[in-house]
């Protein structure tokens, strides 16, 4: 299997974490292509969306999302990224989608924020603000689902996102009044999997 990724992209990065997790990194071989707009062409080719992260599957596929390259990838490993227990994996799951939105309003508040000054919409900036910070109190609220020793999905997709807080939207704070998620991120941050991906903004 071939991985495209770029090392900044927080959806890139879930893909690369699952990859570790699932001790799938000996079978993904990761392909930077940063900078990315002089790789256009070479990630056009696998993905006509143009976006990391893209998993090559041993059959050919490209999968282009990283939802669907995390499910994929749970599938190959025999089960190792989501909770087998139907209750636990409802559970991570919903955690896990509060995530994903995380950070895709992170995404979309940083793209807007590097658009030029008279392009900004302070309206989108503002919503996705405040979309964050429900999102922050949420996953604080669910703090008991994630885990730093057995991290499945909901958890490394949290760490993804909260990665991409700190490097995008430090002014958010989001460790603030929330004890018990930033005691979480700062236990997960240790594993190796979390470390070999951290980015460099």
């Amino acid at each position: 299997m071939q991985l495209y990724h770029t090392p900044n992209s927080p959806y890139a990065r879930r893909a690369r974490l699952a990859v570790r997790e699932a001790g799938l990194l000996g079978r993904v071989e990761e392909i930077d292509l940063h900078p990315r707009e002089e790789n256009l062409a070479r990630l056009l080719a696998v993905a006509p969306a143009g976006k990391v992260p893209v998993l090559v599957t041993d059959g050919g596929a490209a999968l282009c999302e990283s939802l669907v390259i995390a499910h994929h990838l749970d599938d190959v490993s025999g089960g190792k990224l989501y909770p087998r227990d139907p209750a636990a994996r409802e559970r991570a799951l919903e955690v896990e989608g509060l995530a994903s939105a995380l950070m895709d309003s992170l995404f979309v508040r940083s793209r807007e924020k590097r658009r030029p000054q008279a392009e900004q919409s302070p309206g989108v900036i503002e919503l996705e603000a405040e979309r964050a910070v429900r999102l922050y109190d949420a996953l604080a609220a669910r703090v008991a689902v994630l885990s730093a020793d057995a991290p499945d999905m909901a958890s490394l997709t949290t760490a993804a996102a909260l990665g991409y807080a700190d490097g995008r939207h430090p002014d958010d704070g989001w460790r603030d009044g929330r004890a018990a998620l930033a005691s979480w991120f700062a236990a997960i941050m240790k594993r190796p999997a979390l470390a070999e991906t951290v980015p460099a903004f």
